[in-house]
């Protein structure tokens, strides 16, 4: 079994503690003090108060809020965790851990399902015993009940100031500033600085009638910058101007931001968490007559501006540049391509100047021939049902937590609340009949319908729980579903159909090489010829063969095409089929003869119809090989994930797998460790074509990076 699928070992009481720390701070409790210097600081002295006491690493999430139950942090020390060299967590305190039930539990949970327990260090807290347990229970639920009372009053203040006409929280739009800022009365006003930039671009919009690139090219020459003191572009202005402020509100909660980091936080149904929009009233910059003026200009721009038909570009998004960037789809002309967006030139600030730097020379993709490529690649995924049981299966599998451990937690759990509540109901009345004080047995009743209460959150996780694993299990099985579909649909499906399906494997396209010059001139007929008609290119004619060639020749040609020439026409034969087998230019045929002489007699061949008759002559031995056809986009190489825990390399050799690995050893096959250690880990179905990448994402982003370099 391989050291990163080996299970820890069970912690045990009394025995030397190897632990690994964990720390972690959110924004507000770093400006209050308690940051990661100081629970680092604890983490030490715990391991210096016992030589039984060894911490072999500390992990941490700096700005990182404890309702979260994925973590940066937190993911890396669980991989290490699985190492299995540690016995126990330690953290400084237990909030530490998760402040809401369900970050806490279900961390805690985890790790204790592979053997490895929790020590919180200032409420002197081991979940190895029961005690300790119980105790990490209680102080889970209290840190909660301070978090959501946390929450909600600083809802109640945002809501509170929102109904006054104040500014609740979050950086003001552009144009205005906050007036009392970090105030209770804070509200807005107008930046004078800001408003005088805007004014000027309307200027030049509305009454110098320059493009919106033409006016931040003005703004930045005039040195009037935005707030952060970039350069203007094309897209910023559009933006500024397309602004509701101009209408006198700004909306506070909006909902179509989509997924920002600091967009709002929405339910499933698109509603926001914490309310709903709510318009907030600010001074108008522009007077009601340049409003409308404006308007107008923006309309009439808009309406001026050809609309071209809607075209689905089904890999936009999923292809890495060599600089850093993605293709998307686009362009003016009608032939479909894919661009990359670095090759747009980039205002930058030098010296306290705008200066324009031109964009990057990555080659733009047919987008035909690219949507092609990859989705062959994919469709050959599609198709075999077994392989994409396989893979389904398998991501299943990955996803954290055991299911079976947490059935049984199920089960614990139920038996012990329908236990509890049978003690309340029966023994307590039974216990006052019998002579005890009723208000002692209603405090000890009080205290057991908390530990009930416990339980019953406790019981929510888990069933939460679960749930999303089926939910993942029917996903998964709708995965193999498209494959037994697919036999009959896959040759059907629309671009928007495939587009669907690129991202719900997470494809990312990774070109061999982003400088790819296509081959220029016109396409030579011949070439086209033989791959049109399914024609293969015979071998080179011997001279027992000739004779009959010139046969067939003769019944298009009269004898002077043989005499008047310098050519060997054998030789020359010869030297056109090796440029039709490796794709070579003309120019390198020397030693067959003079080029451009071969050149002008193929196509004095092919234009009679000798050559297409001497090709049907010549393979009538069934020897051949496919003529050479030029590509006209880079070789692709496509990496898929199913949501999380499995990637693919689709349409590689194995030489290009070994590249992509960060450490040079491949694809490692991991399925005898999988079946031995209960499906924890994901097995390799052994194909040239698919596997699965273990590596983590921090490898495979450098990996992708040298391989674009």
């Amino acid at each position: 079994m391989s050291k990163l699928m080996r299970r820890p070992n069970t912690a045990t009481v009394g025995s030397e503690i190897i632990a690994l720390g964990y720390k972690r701070c959110s924004s507000e409790e770093q400006l209050k003090g308690y940051g990661l210097e100081v629970q680092d600081d604890e983490l030490h002295a715990w391991e210096a108060e016992s030589l039984q006491h060894t911490l072999l690493e500390v992990f941490s999430d700096e700005g990182v809020g404890g309702s979260l139950d994925h973590r940066p942090g937190m993911l890396r020390l669980e991989a290490r965790a699985w190492e299995g060299e540690a016995n126990r967590i330690v953290v400084p305190k237990v909030d530490r851990v998760g402040r809401t039930a369900r970050a806490a539990f279900n961390w805690a949970w985890r790790m204790q399902d592979i053997g490895i327990h929790f020590i919180a260090i200032q409420e002197r807290i081991d979940t190895s015993t029961e005690l300790g347990w119980t105790m990490f229970q209680q102080y889970v639920f209290f840190s909660e009940m301070e978090w959501n009372r946390i929450r909600q009053r600083t809802l109640d203040g945002r809501n509170k100031k929102i109904e006054y006409g104040g500014w609740p929280a979050g950086p003001a739009p552009y144009r205005y500033r906050i007036e009392g800022k970090g105030q209770k009365g804070s509200f807005l006003v107008v930046n004078e600085d800001e408003a005088r930039v805007i004014h000027k671009a309307v200027s030049l919009l509305i009454d110098d009638k320059k493009s919106f690139e033409e006016a931040a090219d003005e703004l930045n020459r005039l040195e009037m910058y935005t707030r952060s003191g970039k350069p203007w572009t094309c897209t910023n202005l559009y933006q500024r101007v397309h602004s509701e402020t101009f209408d006198g509100y700004t909306t506070y909660r909006k909902t179509n931001r989509g997924c920002r980091k600091k967009a709002t936080k929405l339910y499933e149904d698109g509603t926001p968490v914490h309310g709903e929009p709510v318009r907030i009233a600010v001074p108008q910059i522009l007077t009601a007559h340049r409003n409308v003026e404006l308007k107008a200009a923006l309309k009439k721009r808009s309406l001026e501006k050809p609309q071209s038909a809607a075209r689905t570009y089904s890999l936009s998004g999923h292809i890495l540049s060599g600089c850093g960037k993605t293709y998307v789809g686009g362009g003016r002309t009608e032939h479909r391509s894919y661009y990359c967006q670095g090759q747009r030139p980039e205002v930058v600030m030098e010296d306290g100047k705008a200066v324009k730097k031109p964009g990057c020379d990555c080659t733009n993709l047919d987008a035909a021939e690219a949507e092609k490529d990859v989705w062959n690649k994919v469709a050959e995924l599609v198709r075999d049902e077994d392989r994409l049981k396989a893979l389904a299966s398998r991501w299943v599998n990955t996803l954290p937590g055991d299911r079976d451990k947490y059935a049984e937690r199920e089960n614990s759990l139920t038996a012990s609340i329908e236990k509890q509540k049978k003690l309340i109901e029966d023994a307590v009345p039974e216990y006052i009949k019998a002579g005890m004080e009723p208000a002692v047995a209603v405090a000890a009743a009080k205290k057991l319908q908390e530990e009930v209460d416990g339980w019953e959150k406790q019981l929510k996780e888990v069933r939460d729980w679960l749930a999303g694993y089926d939910k993942a299990q029917q996903r998964a099985n709708a995965i193999v579903a498209l494959a037994r579909s697919s036999k009959r649909r896959l040759a059907n499906l629309s671009e928007s159909e495939k587009a669907g399906i690129f991202d719900m494997f997470r494809i990312v396209v990774l070109p061999d090489t982003h400088r790819f010059v296509k081959r220029s001139g016109a396409p030579c007929k011949v070439i086209a010829w033989h791959h049109e008609s399914g024609t293969l290119v015979p071998p080179d004619v011997t001279e027992a063969q000739w004779g009959r060639a010139c046969e067939v020749i003769a019944q298009f040609h009269g004898p002077r095409h043989f005499s008047m020439t310098k050519l060997d026409l054998r030789v020359a034969l010869n030297g056109m089929l090796h440029r039709l087998r490796h794709g070579v230019e003309w120019s390198q045929l020397e030693s067959w003869g003079n080029p451009e002489a071969l050149r002008q007699r193929q196509g004095t061949w092919f234009r009679s119809g000798a050559w297409q008759a001497l090709m049907e002559h010549l393979s009538t031995c069934g020897q051949g090989t496919r003529v050479y056809q030029h590509p006209a986009i880079p070789t692709l190489h496509v990496v898929g994930e199913v949501r999380t825990g499995v990637l693919a390399l689709l349409g590689a050799t194995e030489a290009d797998v070994t590249e992509l690995s960060d450490d040079g050893s491949g694809f490692h096959d991991r399925g005898g460790d999988a079946q031995q250690s209960g499906g924890c880990g994901p097995a390799s179905d052994g194909s040239g074509i698919f596997r699965e990448l273990a590596i983590d994402a921090e490898k495979i982003a450098k990996a992708v990076a040298r391989r674009l370099a």
